[in-house]
Order: structure tokens, then sequence, then C-alpha cells
């Protein structure tokens, strides 16, 4: 299913992500258990949709959800103005855009994290930073992957106003770095648990699975959490189960089957490597691939799927250690063919291969320059009626030369004039890039996945 030259901005047919489970091509977005950065994680699965993920995994906070929700709508709104254009420019004859996606019909599912009890997902990082030693070189905000560390002195790139020096929550997904090189000791994590019943009935329509993170030994929490998902049960199209090694993790995860059993949606292992390490070096995947094999090697039922470490040598790795083949693949190219079973149930039987791959830090920090570099004109692009196309250079322009916004905090913002920026160079840009990673797994990019999808 390569997606030819440009007579399209769709590549057809795609998956939906029951059959991307099936045929061993599942991947999920990872936008952080306690990240809240709504406009990135807007953007994150804006971008990471038209790229063909099939989940994208948020955390337990109903604003969070709908920012995630805002950003599918988005995608489906990019693809359809573009299938619009496209359709116009063949009926005038007229050259358009080569903006090619990767978004199936079936949007991708939405998943939310849970702990059972503490888990280093669920943390923010927090100091006091009058606490800091005046001559201090702040290791702790050059490590910080997403910038949630900020002084107010003018010294610094990004400086914070007064009241807000320090750990920016909504930033801070707890990866804990920033506490492993403070020099004095000075920050600490704070621990939080996600509440399921924060959500109505009505949140609840707007969730498609649940991911819940445990620790081998932790049978009466899980127990307990997996009674008070009892609402939501109805309404979900997948269970995740997310656990680190452990030397009892195939007796563990046994029990927590137990326990689940008799289970009426499709069942996910999520093999939990090496946490929010995947942005760090090749060297990271390595854990998750030993954890995977072990889990695999267990007979469960259910689908085993990696996270934790996970990177652009995480795919090329698979298939080097025979974990994902091509036989597997052949399927989806005819989506509809007996050969995929549409219930699934029938399938939550013990795998002999890896279904899928989750990315998280990774995955954010891949796309994040070109995304800030798109950040100012995406809110025109998205709220724009017309687009007139085949412009010079492929430029496309607005009614409005410049246009008026809200960005997603609220704040008033005025665009770049939009008829001098090339549109279709960006996007193409942050979609190719997102859709290397993305497409590793997938049918088109088993014969070419690269080793490191950054540009270097």
């Amino acid at each position: 299913m390569a997606c030819s030259p440009p007579l399209s901005v769709a590549c057809d047919p795609q998956p939906t992500p029951y059959q991307s489970l099936q045929t061993g091509q599942w991947v999920k977005l990872i936008c952080g258990a306690s990240y809240q950065d709504m406009p990135t994680i807007r953007r994150l699965a804006m971008l990471y949709a038209l790229a063909g993920v099939d989940c994208v995994d948020v955390a337990a906070d109903m604003a969070v959800v709908a920012a995630a929700r805002q950003g599918l709508a988005d995608a489906q709104a990019l693809a359809q103005r573009w299938a619009r254009n496209e359709s116009l420019a063949l009926t005038h004859d007229l050259k358009t855009p080569a903006i090619q996606h990767y978004l199936s019909p079936d949007l991708p599912w939405l998943m939310v994290s849970l702990n059972d009890s503490e888990d280093p997902h669920f943390r923010k990082a927090h100091f006091d930073p009058s606490l800091c030693p005046p001559d201090c070189h702040r290791p702790c905000e050059i490590l910080c992957p997403t910038q949630a560390i900020q002084f107010a002195d003018a010294s610094t790139t990004h400086a914070a106003s007064p009241d807000s020096s320090g750990v920016i929550p909504n930033l801070c997904y707890g990866c804990g770095r920033c506490i492993a090189v403070c020099p004095v000791q000075n920050i600490v994590a704070q621990s939080h648990q996600a509440r399921p019943e924060d959500f109505s009935a009505a949140d609840l329509g707007l969730i498609d699975a649940v991911e819940i993170h445990t620790q081998a030994g932790r049978q009466r929490e899980f127990a307990a959490l997996w009674q008070r998902l009892a609402p939501w049960r109805q309404h979900l199209k997948l269970v995740s189960i997310s656990c680190p090694d452990d030397p009892h993790i195939a007796a563990y995860l046994q029990d927590l089957y137990a326990i689940m059993a008799p289970l009426e949606i499709p069942l996910i292992w999520q093999t939990d490597g090496r946490p929010m390490s995947g942005d760090l070096g090749k060297g990271t995947t390595h854990a998750t691939i030993r954890l995977a094999q072990k889990v695999l090697a267990a007979n469960l039922p259910g689908y085993v799927q990696l996270a934790g470490g996970t990177n652009g040598y995480t795919a090329a790795k698979l298939r080097e250690l025979g974990l994902v083949g091509a036989s597997s693949r052949a399927k989806v190219d005819n989506p509809d063919s007996s050969s995929i079973d549409s219930d699934p149930i029938k399938n939550n039987h013990p795998q002999w291969r890896i279904a899928g791959i989750a990315y998280g830090s990774y995955a954010r920090t891949l796309v994040m320059p070109i995304l800030e570099k798109l950040e100012p004109i995406l809110p025109g692009l998205l709220e724009a009626k017309e687009v007139e196309i085949a412009l010079p250079a492929e430029k496309m322009r607005y009614p409005e030369d410049t246009l008026d916004t809200t960005d997603d905090l609220g704040r008033s913002q005025k665009t770049a004039s939009l008829s001098t920026i090339d549109l279709t160079d960006d996007l193409k840009v942050a979609i190719d890039q997102a859709r290397q990673l993305v497409g590793a797994l997938k049918a088109d990019g088993e014969a070419n996945a690269p080793g490191d999808v950054r540009t270097p």
C-alpha cells in the first residue's frame, strides 16, 4: 500500500485501528500521562493523525482530551479541504499542491492513561527557585525536553515571569531528568493519582480506549481500579495494560487477565522498557524489546506493543529479530479480506509477534521544530473558509491577507501575510517527517525504514 506519486492527496486504503492491530502495524502516539500542554497536544494529535497513527494516548484530564479531540478534528478538516481542492484542480485542469496524508476514515482512537498506584508516569517535578544557588549553571533547565523549567531573569533564552519561575506544571511530563542532575537536590517529584470518577458519562463518549499503568505485586490495587472502571467499559474499544519489567511479570500479568476476564474488547500488553527515554539515544530501545520477548514467551491472551525507549531504530530492530514480518502485512492491502477477523474477541489469543509500537518523547522531539515554525500560520489555515490554489510556487492564498486569530489559550495574535507563506512545503515536511516514523512499521516503510529519522 505504498503511496504513489501525487495523483491524490490521500494514500488509500488506510487500515482502521483494529486492522492495524491485527496485522502488526499498530502505531500509537504517546502525549504523556502527565503532559498537559494543550496547544502542543492539539498540534501533535493533528500531525500524527495525518501521518497515520492508530491511537493517541493522553493524560486523564478532560481539558487534555478535548484538546486532542480538536487536533483530530483539525486533521479531518484539513484532509477534507485538500480533497475539495484536488477535485477543483482536476475539474479546471490546474496544478494542485501535492500534500499527501494517511488519515484513516476511522479516526485514530483516543486513549487516556490511569494508574493503580504511584507510578513515574504520573508525577511532576517541583522545586523552590529561591533555594537555587545564585551561581548554579542550571543543568535542569538545559536538560528539560519540554522547556518546563524556566527562570525569571532575563539572561535565559525562555525567560518566565517572576511568579512562574521554576517548573511550569502543564509542560512537565515527569521524565525526572532534572531530579538526577540537580547539584543541590532541590528538585523533587510530586506524584498524583488519576481518577476515573472525574469523567462524566458524557465525557466517556469522547474516549475510545483506556490504559492502566501498573507494576508487579499490585493485584489488589489493580482490581480496585478495574472495579471503578465499570461505568467506562461499555464505551471502550480497547484496554491496554502498561507494566515495567520484573522477575515475576509473566505470573503477574496472568493474574491481571484473570481479574479482567471475561474481556469483550481487544487487550494490549504494553511493555514499558525504559520509560520516557526514547529521545536519549538508539540504545534505549533494547530494554522494551527484551521485555516484549519475555511477554510474548508468556503466551498471554492479547496483543503485545512496545513502549518506553522506542525511537527511530525500534522497527528496524524488530524486523531484524523476526518479531514483525511481511506476511502479517499483506492483509492490509485488502482490508475487507476474510483473513482479517472482524470480531476482536476471537483475536484476544496469544500472539507470536509484536502487534505495534508506541512512540512518546522521541515522536514529540522529532516534530517540535517544524510545529513551532508552523504555529503562527496554523490558526489561519484551520479557520479559513476558502483556499485559492494553483498559485506560483504552489502557495495557498486566503481571502484575507492577514487574519486576526486566537491561539489555543485564547490569546490574540495576528498571523503573517498568508499569501507569502508556502504552506505546502512546510506541511509536507511536517507530515513526511512524522510519517517516516509511523511508516517504519506500516507496509510502505518495511523496505526502507530509516535507522534514525531525525534531521542531523
